[in-house]
């Protein structure tokens, strides 16, 4: 069994969530990669991308993930992009089980609609269809880079996806 578990999938997948709730469950140390560069670099996400651009952002990214997959017994929830950069994957692969959360198109846009928190979203005129493009893009590297995957949508109960989790995670 490997030391951490690592949670990817696409925003508004519920990484963060389901990541806090298992960490309790598992009673280990919680992670979220996206916050840890917020607390860094005493900014938002958005404000980074605003300011630095994207690079930048996944630049510290694949930093403070390289870090922080070297602990062990910990929960990490991870960017919804952080699967773009091998390096990233290789570095949870290591250390970690790798949990994607195959969160459905039409959930991910009710979660992430409204929200201004999502740089890769504030400026689209149609959120749905960037969404959905970058979806598509990724999909498939979610796949590859996970050891389990597990359906959500909007009505999955969070306490079975953490229960379907622990269970591939002690079993793994």
């Amino acid at each position: 069994m490997k030391a951490n578990i690592a949670l990817i999938g696409f925003m508004g997948s519920g990484k963060t969530t389901v990541g806090r709730i298992l960490a309790k469950s598992l009673d280990m140390k919680f992670i979220d990669i996206d916050r840890c560069i917020s607390i860094r670099e005493k900014k938002t996400i958005s404000e980074i991308f605003e300011e630095y651009g994207e690079k930048y952002f996944r630049d510290l990214e694949r930093k403070i993930i390289e870090e922080e997959s070297r602990d062990n017994n910990i929960v990490i929830s991870t960017g919804g992009g952080a699967i773009v950069d091998n390096v990233n994957i290789k570095n949870l692969k290591t250390t970690s089980f790798v949990v994607h959360l195959d969160c459905d198109i039409n959930t991910i846009y009710e979660r992430v609609k409204r929200s201004k928190t999502r740089p890769l979203l504030n400026n689209s005129e149609d959120v749905f269809k960037t969404i959905e493009e970058l979806y598509e893009k990724r999909k498939n590297l979610y796949k590859i880079s996970s050891d389990f995957s597990i359906k959500i949508d909007l009505n999955t109960n969070i306490y079975d996806s953490v229960e379907k989790i622990k269970n591939a995670y002690i079993l793994s």
